[in-house]
């Protein structure tokens, strides 16, 4: 249909602006948006390296060549350990016990336990220790015996003080009576 003035009849209502973008649709849109995303990351992803691929390129490998060792010909002699000093400690059945269980600590770390009985009224055990010299004790004792009526009877006494020990020493256990209870004590018997 044509006007007097040879161009097309105008149409009548809103002018419809039809466009590249409307034209594509939805799934259009979609791919456009995903080839811009993948257009955008690859300069990035080649510039930092995809994940687990390393910086750069891959080093050549490490080559370890070894050599004998030899000492040196004058090293130091090696650092010389004074020999152990040995000792016993002994412990007799104190008179009217049944047992007695005798704990004994040197400088704080426990050396020996000593266990006198009827059937085994004296005790003794050999300890070791690093070095002649004067060392802190600490005697704990349990004791086991019956009052005059048959009951048994449980004591428990400790005893703190300092001996000096030498290789050989023999020390004894000595359990003294108080006014407060008992007390206990660790004295040089002889040098053997």
């Amino acid at each position: 249909m044509s006007t007097s003035n040879g161009l097309r009849p105008e149409p009548s209502g809103p002018v419809s602006r039809e466009n590249w973008w409307t034209r594509i649709g939805t799934m259009g849109q979609t791919l456009t948006a995903v080839i811009g995303l993948v257009a955008a990351l690859v300069p990035v992803l080649v510039k930092t390296g995809l994940p687990g691929q390393a910086d750069g390129p891959t080093p050549p490998p490490i080559q370890v060549v070894t050599t004998p060792h030899e000492p040196p010909k004058s090293s130091p002699p090696p650092t010389e350990r004074p020999d152990p000093i040995n000792l016993t400690v002994s412990d007799q059945l104190t008179e009217g016990a049944e047992e007695e269980i005798i704990v004994i600590s040197l400088e704080g770390a426990q050396v020996a336990r000593l266990h006198a009985t009827r059937e085994q009224p004296v005790v003794s055990k050999r300890v070791t220790t690093t070095k002649a010299g004067n060392y802190s004790y600490v005697l704990d004792a349990v004791i086991r015996w019956y009052d005059d009526t048959g009951t048994e009877q449980v004591t428990k006494a400790t005893g703190r003080g300092s001996v000096a020990i030498n290789e050989g020493t023999r020390l004894d256990v000595y359990l003294h009576e108080e006014p407060n209870g008992i007390t206990l004590s660790l004295q040089s018997a002889a040098t053997q």
